[in-house]
């Protein structure tokens, strides 16, 4: 009896750390946005294949997004990937090293961050993300990219905090950025992420415009849904991948719906 309830408790332990957690059916789709300079690529690599061992499926994005919008509930543990804010790792360690698995991911790009000078790429690590020395994927890696079956999304003009801004500024931040995008790559834009994430960054008109510019509209809140906004934003799941596997399979034990 009291081995029994040492394991017991041991298992719930496990579990609040991440560590005792599997993966779980459901299909999830994880949002990174940066690497640990002195450990990539090995353990983004380390990663997908511990993923694979544990049984996850790891697909294309297009595919994910069909699968939900079809309402989809596969047997297994489903995984495709977006980043955000796209940094130069983006187009040298994770495009790459996703290719070796078969599978593409959705790039959530800043056009002015894109095409900015050092003065204003510096502004933008300080004051937007938070992530000094850093250092923009620019419009010919991101072509390059799109060429190879990657997606790219917009994730505002400037990754702007969209709660409460007026109708114009909405409007550059929102529409133009599409226009941008597409003119730059010379094709069409169907994706759009609100910057930070949280259901709270964001307010209804923005949704509203957002919805009725592109195909596709995500968040980075409320993982165990599916949608948020009455249907109309697909939500994703933070992860970075330097994370340890225990972690990442702590979130994708979650079954959503």
């Amino acid at each position: 009896m009291y081995n029994a309830l040492r394991a017991t408790l041991r298992h719930q332990v496990l579990n609040l750390l991440g560590l005792g957690a599997k993966p779980a059916p459901g299909i999830h789709i994880l949002n990174g946005h940066r690497m640990a300079q002195e450990r990539e690529p090995d353990t983004f690599r380390q990663l997908l294949t511990a993923l694979v061992q544990e049984g996850v499926r790891l697909v294309c994005i297009e595919e994910a997004v069909a699968m939900i919008e079809r309402g989809e509930h596969p047997d297994v543990c489903v995984v495709a990937f977006t980043f955000d804010d796209g940094f130069m790792e983006c187009y040298d360690v994770f495009a790459p090293l996703l290719q070796e698995f078969g599978v593409n991911a959705l790039f959530f790009v800043n056009p002015n961050y894109v095409a900015g000078n050092d003065a204003y790429v510096n502004w933008f690590n300080q004051h937007c993300v938070d992530t000094p020395g850093k250092r923009p994927m620019r419009w010919h890696h991101l072509r390059q990219l799109a060429s190879q079956g990657f997606v790219i999304g917009a994730h505002t003009m400037d990754h702007r905090l969209m709660a409460a801004q007026s109708e114009d500024a909405c409007r550059y931040q929102v529409v133009q950025c599409k226009d941008v995008i597409e003119q730059a790559l010379g094709r069409a834009c169907h994706d759009f992420a609100f910057p930070y994430g949280k259901l709270t960054d964001v307010d209804e008109p923005t949704i509203a415009l957002a919805c009725a510019t592109y195909k596709h509209v995500f968040s980075q809140s409320d993982h165990r849904h599916y949608h948020s906004f009455q249907g109309r934003v697909i939500n994703r799941r933070h992860f970075e991948p330097f994370w340890p596997v225990s972690h990442v399979n702590y979130f994708l034990s979650v079954h959503k719906k």
